[in-house]
């Protein structure tokens, strides 16, 4: 999967959370009214119960059609965003003190609701993407950096474009009281992309793995539980602005790091094989299609953004090592089903038989 493609997905790295008791550690003088339009199909659910944990008092809006016994206690107000903006009437009841909105890839669907909400809360919080940004030409892009271009054919836009889009409506519709978040690839229970699984089933497996480059290039993903929680913190602090949401650690990780600390935590008998970027180029190894989440430096610095501001207001991360459990976990729940192919059959990462072939040339020298 090339780059341009997995931008696609990122909202989709995002992840359901299990059925954990619900348990309230309030830092709140007052306990919030949060509306959370969707909330059972993907990062929703991490961001409710980080909510429930907080003890505030989530809404669900939604059809009510996925997953609908996952929050069978909470209330839930039926309605279909597709349907336009007269979908939002029976929201207009009630003064909310805010409204998280988990992850449209349309901006008309964003504009329709945050039209159509700004009068009824008081604050507004958006799940946008680090794709938004125009470029990455450079290590550390921060929030302030230039936003992607529109054009004015809106048949020419992509989940780059749309995001942006979304953006603007929100601060359009919620000047001053506004929080957007731009998570990377969002990883852990339930995620339905198999790039970070790719390397975790391998060393589950003790295979031995051909690893990216010389293992220098970052990666970032980040814990659905970290982002949900930051969504409550920022609508608890009433943070304006955009906030990148990077991680897994504060620090830059590198590929060499992540796949040794998870060989350690899995007890791995796994070889790392490591090359350079241009010995795999002779092999015809390339990043992103044949070795997921790899992004290298000479190419650009999708995986090296700045999680600075984030840090600073309060950010926490989860452990690298229980988002490893996490996923895996999940992954064996479903039954290990064949991650050769993911979503839509987009091959993910190298067939065995190939990398074998690439591992003995590299042996040979």
């Amino acid at each position: 999967m090339k780059r341009r493609n997995f931008t696609k997905t990122l909202a989709a790295s995002a992840t359901l959370m299990g059925l954990a008791p619900y348990y309230s550690c309030n830092q709140s003088a007052q306990p919030l009214n949060i509306l959370v339009l969707g909330g059972t199909d993907f990062l929703g659910p991490a961001i409710v119960r980080a909510i429930l944990k907080k003890g505030h008092s989530p809404t669900l809006f939604n059809r009510g059609k996925t997953n609908p016994t996952l929050f069978p206690n909470l209330p839930l107000i039926k309605g279909d965003r597709d349907k336009g903006a007269p979908s939002y009437s029976t929201l207009k009841n009630t003064q909310w003190d805010v409204v998280i909105d988990v992850w449209p890839q349309k901006s008309a669907l964003v504009q329709e609701a945050a039209a159509s909400l700004t009068a009824h809360t008081k604050h507004y919080v958006f799940i946008s993407s680090v794709a938004v940004y125009k470029d990455f030409n450079d290590s550390g892009r921060a929030e302030d950096y230039q936003l992607v271009h529109l054009p004015e054919d809106k048949s020419k836009w992509d989940y780059p474009e749309e995001k942006t889009a979304a953006e603007m409506q929100v601060i359009k519709n919620f000047p001053g009281r506004h929080t957007i978040l731009r998570p990377g690839p969002i990883k852990g229970w339930r995620d339905p992309a198999y790039d970070l699984l790719y390397w975790l089933i391998k060393l589950d497996r003790g295979e031995n793995i051909l690893c990216p480059g010389d293992g220098q290039d970052g990666l970032q993903f980040i814990d659905v539980n970290d982002v949900g929680a930051f969504a409550v913190l920022a609508a608890e602090k009433k943070l304006i602005g955009a906030y990148n949401c990077t991680g897994p650690t504060p620090q830059k990780l590198s590929w060499r790091s992540f796949l040794e600390r998870a060989k350690n935590h899995l007890k791995s008998p796994s070889e790392l094989v490591w090359s350079t970027q241009a010995k795999l180029q002779e092999l015809n190894v390339y990043p992103w299609s044949d070795l997921p989440l790899w992004a290298p430096t000479t190419d650009d610095y999708f995986m090296e953004i700045s999680n600075a501001k984030a840090v600073a207001a309060g950010f926490e991360y989860t452990p690298i090592e229980k988002t490893i459990s996490d996923c895996l976990a999940w992954y064996n729940k479903q039954g290990a089903p064949d991650v050769t192919f993911g979503e839509g059959n987009e091959p993910v990462g190298m067939e065995r038989a190939r990398e074998l072939e690439v591992l003995e040339s590299l042996k040979k020298g």
